[in-house]
Parts: structure tokens; C-alpha cells; sequence
């Protein structure tokens, strides 16, 4: 009878963590997909593209915040509450964004995107291992991730693909549908989790101060960085090289097939030669950006986003799992910095990528991108990253 409850117990643990992956899918989904919408928007808003890049900025800012500022004012609270409650919120601001009638009205749905996600993202990595046996726990864990990545990776080409049938507004009717589904799920299913203690200002400090976790945080910053103040003005880069808008659909789910394709590789080699691993998706994503701001020709802009793809397929699992190893037991700590650091990379490199292209060109913002991938290549030359001796010291310290 004990075994069978607790095979009981795994299976709405296990359909809790589903329910977590599918919330983070519909969130990060829902932050992405302006990317391929942008012309659309600035021009019913009547705004520059530099401009309707608020539409990633806002969000990222105040998702940055809301990762450890919504932990550390839940305290102790039932996880599983909060969770649903940010999932309600996001499906808030998914309608609002599909009904805003003016630019400020935008704004203030997508702030409320940012809120949502943040704290969704942080909250769910940390609590996904403990639905589950300890035994299960990474692959729970992983589980939510690989819903980040998947929206990552298909939030744009589906936010296109939709506004193409019949227009942007109807892009984000379709989000909030889809946030629905892991708001119900949630509430069928999601078990209570109290947090084992309160995340305090102490922990982030400690986290901090691992040399690891500094090395970690600053390669998220200049990866993620990079990586959306170029791609959120690749559509108008495609658009502006005459490329259509079918064919800009079609590149960009190119981009999701050849980056879920580079993450099921990456998975197979990253825990045992971590350092390489993203070494190798850096080279390529330097490559492919380099490619991108020298060509005018639509065939090689085409042949450089399915090598970014399959780049960026890579990467967030390469810097997640540094980030852990990194953590040791300050798992929630952890979990919240990286969300915060991942968050403000967004912000900051949509926000800098608008004013390169609102004041020199979306050629000169891919060159300077192709710059700092150059650089965390050399950062990462002299770290000595993934071996566990150095973590184990790490958290000794």
C-alpha cells in the first residue's frame, strides 16, 4: 500500500512540474513574442523600432526586480499560491497587451509581463525538484528549464506566424490562451510547497560572493545581453533586405528547429565538458552574427539565423547548469540571480541595441554584438570552468 501512494504522490508530482513547465513556457512566450512583431506595432503606435524595443526593455527591468523581490516578500509563504497567482497575472497581461489602445496602455501590460515572469521563472526552478523524489529532482528541474528554453527558442516564429494570418493584436489573444492552460493544470494539480526558509538579502550576498557565481553572472550579463540586443531587430533586419514576411516566418522557426536540435546535442556532452560545450555554441553564434551584419544578400542573412539557432540552443542550458553548479545549497539564492542576471541582460540589450539602431544602423548593432561574443570567448578562456574539484572548494568557502 506504501509503494502504491507513493507512486501516487510522483505522478501529481511529476504532473505539477508539467504544469511549471508549461507556466514558464506561456511566460517567457509571452515576453519573446514582440520580437517578431515590432514593425507591426510602431507603426499602429506611430513610434521608431528603437522605440517599440521598450516592449523587451520594460519587461526584462522589472523581471529583474521581481525574481528576488517577489521571494523575499512571499517569505515563507505556500509556493504553490504564488505560483498560480503570477500565472493569473500573466494571463492579465497577455489581454491587456492584445486590447491596449494607446502606447502607455502597452507599456503598463508588458510591465505586468515582466512581474509575472520573474518571479514565475525564479520560483518554479527552485521549487520543480521538490514535487518529485530526490532521485528525480534534476530532471524535474530540467523539465522547467527546457519550457524557458522551448519559449525561447518558438516564442518569436509563433508570434509571427499568428500575426501573419491575421494580425499583432491576435498574436497576444493567442498568448494569453495559451497562458491558460498551466494556470488550470496548476490548480488541478500543483501540490503545496512551503519554502524551507525565507530568502534574505544575506543569501544573495553569499551566493555572490563565490568566485564561480561572479564569473557565471557576468558571462549570463554579456551572453544573454547580446543575444536579445541583436534578435530583437532581426525581423526589421530581415524586412529591411526585402526578405517577406512568409519567408521571415520561416527563419525563424528554421531558427527553433535547428536550436532544439543543438540542445538535445548539448545536453549529451555539457555536464562532463561544460567549458567547451559553450565554447564551441559561442564560436558559432559569433560566426553566424558576423555573417548577418556583413551580408546583403537574403540567402546568407537566412543561412546566419539558422547558425544562431542553433547557437542559442546551447547557450541557456551551458550557463543554467554553470549557474547550479555554481549555487552549492543556496539553490533558491541561486535560482532568483540568475532569473535577476538573465532579466537584466534582456533589459539592457534590447534597450542599447535601440540606440544603435535608432542612431547608426541594424548592421552596426549585429558588428557590435559579434564584439562581445568576442569577448566572453576571452573570458571564458581563462576560466577554468565545470571541474568539480573547484565547486566543491567553492562551497567549502
Amino acid at each position: 500500500m506504501r509503494n502504491m501512494e507513493n507512486i501516487r504522490l510522483e505522478k501529481r508530482g511529476w504532473a505539477g512540474v508539467a504544469s511549471l513547465a508549461l507556466g514558464s513556457f506561456a511566460s517567457v512566450t509571452t515576453e519573446f513574442l514582440p520580437v517578431g512583431l515590432l514593425p507591426d506595432v510602431a507603426g499602429d503606435y506611430g513610434i521608431t523600432t528603437g522605440e517599440a524595443g521598450m516592449m523587451m526593455t520594460l519587461p526584462g527591468l522589472l523581471a529583474a526586480v521581481a525574481a528576488p523581490g517577489v521571494m523575499m516578500a512571499a517569505g515563507k509563504a505556500d509556493r504553490r499560491w504564488l505560483l498560480i497567482g503570477l500565472s493569473f497575472l500573466l494571463l492579465i497581461s497577455a489581454s491587456m497587451s492584445a486590447w491596449a489602445p494607446d502606447w502607455h496602455i502597452m507599456l503598463l501590460s508588458r510591465g505586468l509581463t515582466g512581474i509575472s515572469l520573474g518571479a514565475f521563472w525564479a520560483i518554479g526552478l527552485a521549487v520543480a525538484g521538490r514535487l518529485v523524489s530526490q532521485e528525480s529532482a534534476g530532471k524535474a528541474i530540467a523539465a522547467v528549464f527546457g519550457g524557458v528554453t522551448a519559449a525561447m527558442i518558438l516564442g518569436v516564429p509563433f508570434g509571427t506566424f499568428v500575426a501573419g494570418l491575421f494580425d499583432w493584436r491576435t498574436a497576444f489573444v493567442a498568448a494569453a490562451l495559451i497562458a491558460v492552460v498551466p494556470l488550470v493544470l496548476q490548480l488541478l494539480f500543483l501540490s503545496s510547497v512551503l519554502a524551507e526558509d525565507k530568502l534574505r538579502p544575506a543569501s544573495l550576498m553569499n551566493f555572490i560572493r563565490r568566485i564561480e557565481a561572479r564569473k557565471s553572472i557576468l558571462l549570463i550579463l554579456l551572453i544573454f545581453g547580446t543575444h536579445f540586443g541583436t534578435y530583437t531587430f532581426l525581423t526589421p533586419l530581415l524586412s529591411d533586405a526585402g526578405i517577406g514576411q512568409a519567408a521571415i516566418t520561416l527563419s525563424l522557426l528554421g531558427f527553433g528547429v535547428t536550436g532544439f536540435i543543438s540542445n538535445f546535442v548539448a545536453s549529451a556532452f555539457v555536464s562532463e565538458y561544460l567549458k567547451s560545450t559553450l565554447a564551441s555554441a559561442l564560436l558559432v553564434m559569433m560566426m553566424s552574427l558576423l555573417l548577418m551584419a556583413a551580408a546583403h544578400n537574403a540567402m546568407w542573412l537566412i543561412a546566419g539565423v539558422l547558425l544562431w539557432g542553433g547557437a542559442w540552443g546551447a547557450l541557456p542550458l551551458c550557463l543554467n547548469i554553470n549557474n547550479r553548479m555554481a549555487s552549492g545549497e543556496l539553490i533558491e539564492a541561486g535560482s532568483a540571480m540568475f532569473t535577476f542576471t538573465v532579466q537584466v541582460a534582456i533589459a539592457s540589450g534590447s534597450a542599447a541595441g535601440g540606440v544603435i539602431v535608432d542612431n547608426l544602423s541594424i548592421q552596426k548593432d549585429f558588428f557590435s554584438g559579434t564584439a562581445f561574443i568576442v569577448f566572453s570567448l576571452i573570458i571564458l578562456y581563462g576560466w577554468k570552468a565545470g571541474t568539480k574539484a573547484e565547486y566543491a572548494l567553492n562551497r567549502r568557502n
